[in-house]
């Protein structure tokens, strides 16, 4: 079993996949009629909050980010609620669900 200490040791894709999968997402090799967006096959908007919320509270004590001083005063500016909000919403409209993102955009660097 990993302690919070050694998830900095994993890659952050293999985490979001492995909360994706966790949260009750499954493959199928049967056929569709109709292919569902990633949205759904996520299982929809509480998932998805649930998976950003695990994730973001193992990303806010990572000792490796929190010695940047730039994501430290970030984290300093944005309060974790928002953010997990924010992240949501993203993650959300990413996968072809019907939230809105209106934050930064993703091309613009975040701690500028």
């Amino acid at each position: 079993m990993l302690r919070r200490n050694d998830l900095s040791k994993i890659p952050v894709v293999a985490l979001l996949v492995a909360s994706a999968m966790l949260a009750g997402t499954t493959l199928s090799l049967a056929a569709e009629p109709a292919e569902k967006s990633l949205y759904d096959r996520l299982g929809g908007i509480y998932p998805i909050a649930s998976v950003v919320d695990s994730f973001t509270d193992i990303l806010l004590v990572n000792d490796a980010l929190n010695a940047n001083p730039a994501i430290d005063a970030a984290r300093k500016r944005v309060p974790t609620p928002g953010l997990k909000f924010r992240v949501t919403a993203l993650v959300c409209q990413a996968t072809g669900g019907p939230c809105n993102y209106s934050g930064r955009s993703m091309k613009m660097p975040m701690l500028t």
